[in-house]
C-alpha cells in the first residue's frame, strides 16, 4: 500500500513538472512572437479561401513565421504576416497560397527572388502574389457546359434559337479543335498502342493455327490419340501400385499397414504440435494515434503494431506521417539573371522499428524512431493507465537531436489521450506543443470485433 502511494505521488509530481515546463516554453514562444523576434510584411491576394489566422508561413518547407491577420481591402484579401528577423526577403519575393494535398489546410509559401538586390523592409508589401486554385472553379466550368447543353436543346425545340445554336456550335468547334491538338500530340503513342494490339492479335492467330495442326505440346494434347493411350496406361499402372500398397507390399505398403510405423509418426507429430503451441504466448496490439501540433495547426498521424513475445518484452513496428517532408532546390541562369525554384514532397512516411524491455514500472525502448536512431523511456503509473514518456532520436547529425516529452492517459479500454511538447530544442524552428487521441486494440479485441462483423454479414 505504501509503495503504490509513493509511485502515485512521484508520477503526479513528474507530470506537473512537465506541464509547467511546457507552459513556460509556450509563454516564452508567444512573447517572442509578438516582441523582438519577428517583423511584419503584407501581401494582397485576389482570394484566400480556406486560409486561417495563425497558419505557418514557409520557405522551402521550413516555417519562418505565421499569418497574423487577414482583412478585406478593396475587394481583395490583405494578409499580414510575422516573419523571423533573421530571415531576409528580396523585394521581388513571390507569395503563394498553397494547400497540403487536395483537401488539406492552406498555408503561405514564400519563394525568394534574386539575391543581391534590396530587401523588403518591416511593414512593406509583397507585390508578387498567387492565390490557391479553388475547387469551385471546376464546378463552375462544369455548370457552364451543362448550361450550353440546355441552350442547345432549347434551340432545337423552339423558334428563334438560331443565334444560341450558332454560339453552341462555335463552342463545339473549339472543343473539337482542342481534341484534334491532343490527338496530334499523342499520335505516336496511339499508333504504337494500335501496332502492339495488332501484333498480339496476329500472334494469337498463329498459336490457334499451330494447335489445329497438332504442333507443340498443346496441339499434341488436343489432336494425338497416342497421348490418350498413354494416359490410360498410366492409370492402369497407378491401379496396380494401389493394389500392392493395400496388400502391404513394398516400403509404402508396410508404412500404411504397420501399426508400429503409425505410432512413431504420431509421436513425431505430437512433438511438432507441442513446438507450435509455444507460439500461443505471443500477443499483438494495434495502435492508432493522431496528434494536433498547436503551433503549426497541422495533424500528425501514425499507426503501429506491438508484438508481445512475453509480458515484459515487445517489438514495435509502424509508420508516422511526415508534415515537413523533403525539399529540392534547382538553380537557373539566363544571361545576367539568376533564379531558383524550390519544391517540397510531403507524401513520404517515417518508419518505426523498436524493441522494448520492461523493468518493474519502467520500459526502455531502442531502435528506429521516425526513420532515425533513438531511445525512449516510459514510466507507468495508476495500474498502467498513466504513462510518462521521454524520447530522443536523430536521423541527421547536422542538427540538434529530436526530443519529445509527453504524458498518456488511458481513460477507456480502447482509447487514450496524449499531451506534450515535441522537438523542443529544434534549431529548424519545428518545436510545438501538441495534444492527441489514440486507439489501442489487442488481438482479443480484434477477434471480437471481426467476429461480430462476420456474424452481422452472415445474417
Amino acid at each position: 500500500m505504501y509503495k503504490t502511494s509513493t509511485e502515485i505521488k512521484v508520477g503526479l509530481f513528474v507530470l506537473a513538472a512537465i506541464l509547467v515546463v511546457g507552459w513556460m516554453a509556450w509563454r516564452l514562444g508567444s512573447l517572442n512572437t509578438y516582441r523582438d523576434g519577428y517583423y511584419r510584411i503584407d501581401a494582397l491576394f485576389d482570394q484566400v479561401t480556406g486560409l486561417k489566422q495563425g497558419v505557418a508561413v514557409e520557405i522551402a518547407g521550413i516555417s519562418v513565421g505565421h499569418v497574423n491577420t487577414i482583412t478585406l481591402q478593396e475587394d481583395k484579401a490583405m494578409v499580414s504576416m510575422l516573419i523571423l528577423k533573421g530571415v531576409t526577403l528580396p523585394v521581388d519575393t513571390h507569395a503563394y497560397v498553397k494547400s497540403q494535398g487536395i483537401l488539406g489546410d492552406k498555408y503561405v509559401e514564400l519563394v525568394p527572388g534574386l539575391r543581391g538586390q534590396d530587401n523588403i523592409q518591416p511593414g512593406g508589401r509583397l507585390e508578387n502574389t498567387t492565390s490557391a486554385e479553388d475547387l469551385t472553379v471546376l464546378v463552375e466550368k462544369l455548370s457552364g457546359v451543362a448550361d450550353d447543353l440546355k441552350k442547345l436543346t432549347s434551340s432545337l425545340t423552339a423558334d428563334g434559337g438560331d443565334q444560341d445554336l450558332r454560339e453552341i456550335v462555335q463552342n463545339v468547334l473549339e472543343a473539337s479543335k482542342n481534341l484534334n491538338e491532343l490527338t496530334k500530340e499523342n499520335g505516336p503513342n496511339l499508333t504504337e498502342a494500335l501496332a502492339s494490339l495488332q501484333k498480339a492479335s496476329k500472334n494469337l492467330e498463329d498459336i490457334t493455327e499451330k494447335v489445329s495442326r497438332g504442333e507443340g505440346t498443346l496441339g499434341q494434347l488436343v489432336n494425338s490419340d497416342s497421348l490418350i493411350r498413354d494416359v490410360q496406361s498410366a492409370m492402369t499402372s497407378i491401379r496396380d501400385i494401389a493394389e500392392k500398397i493395400n496388400s502391404g507390399q513394398g516400403t509404402i505398403g508396410r508404412l500404411v499397414n504397420d501399426d508400429t510405423t503409425v505410432n512413431k509418426l504420431d509421436e513425431v507429430l505430437t512433438g511438432v504440435s507441442d513446438y507450435i503451441s509455444q507460439g500461443d504466448s505471443i500477443s499483438v496490439a494495434l495502435d492508432f494515434r493522431v496528434d494536433f501540433m498547436t503551433r503549426y495547426s497541422f495533424v500528425k498521424g501514425g499507426v503501429g503494431v506491438k508484438i508481445f513475445t512475453s509480458p515484459d518484452r515487445y517489438y514495435l513496428l509502424g509508420v508516422t506521417s511526415d508534415y515537413f517532408g523533403s525539399y529540392a532546390r534547382k538553380d537557373f541562369t539566363s544571361g545576367a539573371s539568376e533564379w531558383s525554384m524550390e519544391s517540397r514532397d510531403r507524401s513520404r512516411l517515417k518508419v518505426n522499428a523498436q524493441i522494448a524491455q520492461r523493468f518493474y514500472n519502467f520500459v526502455i525502448r531502442g531502435g528506429v524512431m521516425e526513420s532515425g536512431g533513438g531511445i525512449g523511456l516510459d514510466y507507468y503509473l495508476l495500474n498502467d493507465n498513466l504513462v510518462l514518456t521521454f524520447e530522443a532520436f536523430s536521423g541527421d547529425f547536422k542538427h540538434n537531436p529530436h526530443l519529445r516529452a509527453m504524458a498518456t492517459w488511458r481513460f477507456w479500454k480502447f482509447m487514450y489521450l496524449t499531451a506534450g511538447y515535441d522537438d523542443f530544442i529544434s534549431d529548424l524552428h519545428r518545436s510545438s506543443p501538441f495534444v492527441g487521441i489514440g486507439f489501442l486494440f489487442t488481438d482479443d479485441d480484434l477477434k471480437m470485433l471481426f467476429g461480430s462483423a462476420g456474424s452481422l454479414l452472415s445474417e
